[in-house]
């Protein structure tokens, strides 16, 4: 086995905070909060288990930065599933040169990380306009300028940093103007209103007692301001599209090089003195800095691990044994995707495990009553999950798969709540309806998710209501038919993923996977297989230049289908998003949605709307992401209208934190808010 070299996790979410020096680290598991740590970025560690954060403010109550934590597994003969590595191991390479083979002790680790922000030089936000390419003439924001020079310094820009251990004065790095001398780079205007953007944050190299030496990515202080505000306060027209706006999210690729002392060549010693040899890290990774997450133990319903799981299991063979070619062995190697993804199809024996894969999607909707004045249990269906309620999700009784030796009866009582639950669940090409129609005696239950999708604003690629995964929806449906395992009952420990694969998904299963209008941390790119390189690995461009990062088709002339081929450059995946950030995340609370007719795509509105009266329906967007109300108090005063962004834009760091309330437990959980000085 080729010795290869890994990031992880892949894909990274940093989460800006106006605290300039706190922080704490990313949760690496869905659900999980974040990990608490020290000044230096060490974790709080207790009987061997890294901490939980017990504040998300400093003690000057502003809101501390989540950072990106990112390792390097080593994958070889010895650990076809990956070890971290930590300084001082022993690591063998084979220069491609020479065909010599050394043995070398890892002495460092250089860092480098590229952020940017391209939001300002983008296309405007327009729904689903845009994702499969941009039509002639879509507007762009900041139209003004159309100077490709001009244009670039929208464009927030100072270059790739670099941070190692051995020297304690490169163990940090800033994102901040004059951070690069001597390199092409852009920064917005300092008169910015009402706040100035300084940084787009920091990287840090740190090394803990284990000698594990690790990445940490801290985003920006979460300003925004306007460049054109002048003698009068600055304005917002728009929750995504402000033109002389700039705010400090941002994206881009991480990668390292292992700095090695030869110990060894061919077996024989390497001589006294010798030049350190330099090793690249095989597969690079990515971070996306995203605003605070303020109910950081709610889960979406649908996460960001989802949707890129979905992406790697139906385009990369990521889990053959679910979507694959019969017989569905995942021994077979697979040499040509394109054609592999020709045939592929789902595997129609496939038996998901009901505790590990099945429950945790149905139990997300539960918490949202804690965030929402929307009674989950109302009816009793289909969320009752009480144990022994005796609803149809009750797991005493829906968690029983078909056995031999049991009662007819309740076998059919079981499958009628199981087949009932998946009925009401809404499927591909049901996005614009409200209802479910699958039964006529179902007909006037609400479809689920019962949230808004990614267009329910226009009637123009409608897109109303948020739908599961494909991959979700055939996990439910194989429970549904019965085929379905409980290893509880089974006494089965169902398999784990390896820990750098449990760190890709864990850290995404706390990021927004829909809807996106722009969305949470990214927005529809996300599901794009041509950003990817493999499973979970976005495809960086091979040589992004600062100072020249791309601009827009209208800009350059570029092809936007050819762009996405050669690779993602930093600032590509958050420039769909909002700006400022505070604009689309202030009004996303609540959507009337238009829902006069069920395919907004195909039937003209104009010939029938003076017969058939308009009729909307309140729904909310993604209250996991952005609490309504807690415990009967609107969590936010800002009203969800242009002036209350631009009260956001001040007082987002004032609102507090949905946490589990003392006594909570998954069984019967609780929240409460916490940090608040809204309130206060």
């Amino acid at each position: 086995m080729t010795t290869t070299y890994k990031i992880h996790p892949a894909i990274g979410i940093a989460r800006v905070g106006n605290s300039p020096e706190s922080f704490y680290i990313a949760p690496e598991r869905t659900g999980a909060p974040p990990i608490d740590c020290d000044a230096n970025g060490i974790p709080v560690v207790r009987d061997g288990v890294e901490q939980p954060v017990t504040h998300y403010k400093d003690a000057e109550h502003r809101i501390k930065r989540q950072a990106a934590r990112f390792r390097i597994y080593v994958y070889d003969d010895q650990n076809p599933t990956g070890r971290e590595l930590k300084l001082h191991d022993t690591v063998v390479v084979e220069l491609q040169q020479s065909g010599q083979l050394f043995t070398a002790d890892l002495t460092d680790i250089q860092w480098t990380v590229y952020l940017a922000n391209k939001k300002s030089s983008w296309y405007e936000f327009q729904q689903l306009d845009g994702e499969h390419g941009y039509e002639a003439g879509h507007p762009l924001r900041n139209p003004e300028v159309t100077s490709p020079s001009h244009r670039q310094k929208l464009i927030i820009d100072v270059g790739p940093q670099t941070v190692s251990w051995q020297n304690p004065k490169e163990r940090l790095a800033n994102f901040s103007p004059g951070s690069s001398p001597g390199t092409p780079a852009s920064f917005p205007p300092e008169n910015l209103r009402p706040n100035p953007i300084t940084t787009l944050g920091e990287i840090r190299s740190v090394t803990g007692p284990d000698g594990h030496n690790r990445l940490l990515v801290l985003g920006g202080l979460g300003n925004s301001g306007s460049s054109k505000s002048g003698a009068t306060e600055p304005s917002i027209q728009h929750y995504a599209n402000n033109d002389g706006w700039f705010d400090d999210i941002s994206d881009g690729p991480v990668s390292a090089t292992l700095i090695c002392k030869p110990l060894t060549i061919d077996g024989y010693p390497a001589p006294a003195g010798m030049t350190p040899l330099t090793i690249p890290v095989d597969v690079p990774a990515w971070v996306m800095v995203g605003y605070p997450r303020y109910a950081p133990q709610i889960t979406d319903i649908v996460t960001m691990d989802d949707l890129v799981y979905d992406i790697a299991v139906r385009y990369f063979n990521y889990a053959p044994m679910i979507y694959g070619h019969p017989p569905f062995d995942p021994h077979v190697a697979v040499t040509d995707v394109r054609a592999w993804r020709e045939k592929a199809r789902w595997n129609p024996d496939y038996y998901p495990y009901f505790w590990r894969d099945i429950w945790p999607i149905l139990t997300r909707p539960f918490a949202y009553q804690f965030v929402t004045d929307f009674d989950a249990m109302t009816g009793g269906d289909p969320h009752q999950t009480g144990k022994g309620s005796g609803g149809n999700m009750d797991p005493d009784q829906i968690s029983i798969p078909p056995h031999a030796g049991e009662n007819p009866t309740d076998c059919q009582t079981r499958r009628a709540r199981r087949q009932f639950v998946y009925s009401v669940l809404r499927k591909p090409g049901q996005e614009n309806h409200l209802y479910t129609g699958d039964a006529t005696q179902f007909a006037r239950l609400f479809a689920m998710p019962f949230l808004c999708g990614d267009n329910p604003l226009t009637n123009t690629v409608a897109s109303k209501f948020l739908r599961l995964t494909e991959t979700m929806l055939f996990i439910l449906h194989q429970w549904a038919e019965g085929k379905f395992v409980n290893e509880k009952l089974e006494d089965i420990v169902p398999p784990q993923p390896p820990e750098p694969v449990a760190l890709d998904q864990g850290v995404l299963g706390n990021g927004l996977g829909g809807a996106f209008c722009p969305g949470g941390e990214a927005a529809w790119i996300m599901r794009n297989p041509a950003i990817y390189s493999g499973a979970y690995r976005i495809k960086a461009s091979p040589s992004p230049l600062p100072g020249s990062l791309s601009l827009p088709p209208a800009i350059s002339g570029a092809d936007t289908t050819a762009s996405l081929q050669s690779g993602q450059e930093p600032g590509d995946l958050t420039k769909y998003s909002a700006v400022p950030w505070q604009a689309d995340f202030n009004e996303c609370t609540t959507q009337p949605i238009d829902i006069t007719y069920a395919n907004w795509s195909v039937i003209d509105p104009d010939s029938t709307l003076g017969i058939i009266p308009d009729r909307t329906q309140l729904t909310y967007w993604w209250p996991a992401h952005r609490p309504v109300v807690v415990n009967n108090v609107p969590w936010s005063p800002t009203p969800d209208t242009n002036a209350g962004d631009i009260t956001m834009v001040s007082i987002w760091s004032l609102l507090g934190f949905v946490i589990p309330a003392p006594g909570s437990t998954p069984e019967n959980p609780n929240f409460e808010v916490v940090e608040d000085q809204i309130s206060t």
